[in-house]
């Protein structure tokens, strides 16, 4: 509950203008009572940015490949971050520490390596994708901040498509290049 009207304020007021008072305002509460569930403001955000993320990366499906659940997952991000104003800078300071903010690692690595990515592999994928991502719509928001209207602009949706396929291209190279290779006995 405390989330989601904070990312309602998000919208409303952006990143700059969302405060833990603002935010206690919204709920009916007083500010003391957010440090119940959060510590700080970063906290806070934090879990804001692990909610958008969690959104939108669901367990594989028994009928999808890999490709298509890193690809189906970053689409969804990416139309998640577009639906709350300065959520790619929001997401840009995630720091998944301690309890809150954090994303479980199985559920975001395990598919890749139930694929056959080896460890770190699995992990370097999922965050290369999901980096590209955060990177790609934090230009594409501040674009539409500075000339919402601009002619002549390349079609965001094509460059983030060519994107997403670059990645899974290079990956898919990379899986069958590794392929057979011994797991390592440590993972990182």
């Amino acid at each position: 509950m405390v989330v989601r009207a904070a990312l309602e304020l998000l919208n409303e007021a952006g990143l700059d203008g969302l405060t833990t008072r603002r935010l206690a305002d919204a709920l009916g509460v007083q500010g003391p009572a957010l440090y119940w569930h959060f510590k700080n403001k970063q906290e806070l955000i934090d879990e804001m940015a692990r909610a958008m993320i969690s959104d939108s990366y669901g367990p594989l499906r028994p009928d999808q490949d890999w490709a298509q659940w890193l690809l189906d997952g970053a689409r969804r991000l990416r139309r998640t971050m577009l639906s709350y104003r300065d959520s790619a800078r929001l997401i840009a300071g995630y720091r998944p520490t301690g309890p809150h903010g954090r994303v479980d690692p199985e559920a975001f690595f395990g598919p890749l390596k139930d694929a056959g990515f080896a460890w770190p592999d699995a992990a370097w994928a999922a965050i290369t994708m999901a980096q590209f991502t955060f990177g790609f719509t934090m230009d594409e928001q501040a674009a539409l901040d500075r000339d919402p209207k601009a002619e002549g602009r390349l079609d965001p949706n094509e460059g983030f498509e060519f994107g997403i396929a670059t990645i899974i291209a290079g990956l898919r190279a990379r899986l069958a290049a590794h392929a057979g290779d011994p797991a390592p006995t440590i993972l990182g």
